[in-house]
């Protein structure tokens, strides 16, 4: 897929157009973000106008256009100095620096005109600049990642002291796996009662994938793992207990930083 770095600076030049329509004037400074949020806000409101795909491809082109601008913004306000650039991730096109850290305005855009002021566009520019001014320590916050089940119920953004619920469908055997999918990767496990599976995946700059492990048991044989969803044959080493699992989810969601959640938990590299 080409370079989208070319075309951000087009792409971000039919924003500033469009928005001038509204007589909303767009300038690619920081506090532009507040008239983005303001134009978003219109779609927001008017939501039940775009419910066939027809309105759903719209609201994606706008998250798109608007997405991409905030982009330019941030890399004309100091962002490209810091090495970030233009990539693909999934075909979406996000900001990063290869191999250390990522932002995608455009899928913040969508989820803008999707939720309302709760994504506030202005609140993750401050929240981006704050991060990679080193404001923002890589320790001690909270991804906020949505979330898939095997049912294929989706819940966006939820925060730590929620991830005990969706813990307990998989134990419980209401759910066959979760994952929780954030900027970088996913983490996403399965099992019941007291054994589970768990793997975490990032994909900066070229898939990487980890399987946690017991670090008590060296066993590295197959064994049968059976859930009311079907039956597994992991290495006994990669079976965790449900401790292991609540602690593994809590680092993952208060390390940003691959290098940081590693260190914190037992894992073996996986090839892919």
């Amino acid at each position: 897929m080409k370079n989208f770095n070319d075309a951000a600076r087009g792409i971000a030049e039919d924003a500033v157009r469009y928005a001038m329509q509204s007589e909303i004037a767009l300038d690619y400074t920081r506090e532009s973000a507040r008239h983005v949020d303001t134009f978003l806000d219109a779609f927001h409101d008017s939501l039940d106008k775009y419910d066939s795909d027809e309105g759903a491809n719209i609201l994606w082109n706008t998250a798109v256009l608007f997405g991409t601008y905030i982009g330019e913004m941030l890399l004309r306000s100091g962002l490209a100095e810091k090495g970030f650039a233009w990539a693909w991730d999934d075909g979406i096109p996000i900001l990063s620096i290869p191999g250390k850290t990522a932002v995608s305005p455009i899928t913040k855009a969508h989820k803008r005109i999707l939720n309302g002021a709760e994504d506030s566009i202005k609140s993750f520019v401050d929240v981006v600049f704050s991060f990679v001014d080193g404001k923002w320590p890589k320790t001690g916050v909270l991804r906020v990642p949505d979330v898939e089940m095997a049912s294929g119920k989706k819940t966006e953004r939820i925060i730590l002291k929620e991830s005990d619920y969706y813990l307990s469908l998989v134990a419980e055997g209401k759910e066959d796996f979760v994952i929780f999918k954030s900027h970088d990767g996913f983490f996403q496990f399965y099992g019941i009662g007291n054994q589970f599976v768990c793997e975490v995946w990032f994909n900066l700059s070229g898939r990487r994938a980890y399987a946690l492990i017991n670090p008590d048991c060296t066993d590295t044989g197959r064994v049968n793992l059976v859930t009311p969803f079907g039956r597994y044959t992991p290495r006994k080493r990669d079976i965790i207990s449900l401790e292991q699992l609540k602690t593994a989810v809590r680092e993952y969601f208060s390390n940003l930083d691959e290098t940081d959640f590693l260190a914190k938990v037992p894992h073996e590299k996986m090839e892919i």
